[in-house]
């Protein structure tokens, strides 16, 4: 195998190490809809900040469905 095979080759193998850490380190996350957030949702702010503030987790945001999601330590 030539030199640019195997440098080609170890790059790959560095990326695709690299994603599977990304997934696994994202697996630890969570998102359920949020309990007790009232209207639909606009703003990420308001959503990450009642997520935060009022559900204790660790952040939130509006979904296309317009409603909040919050993400959890699973």
């Amino acid at each position: 195998m030539d030199k640019k095979s195997l440098a080609g080759l170890c790059f790959l193998f560095l990326v695709l190490f690299v994603a599977e850490e990304i997934a696994v380190s994202e697996a630890a996350r969570c998102e359920n809809l949020a309990d007790t957030y009232r209207g639909p949702c606009f703003t990420t702010g308001s959503c990450d900040d009642h997520c935060k503030n009022k559900e204790h987790l660790v952040s939130g945001r509006c979904r296309d469905d317009f409603r909040c999601w919050c993400t959890k330590n699973c």
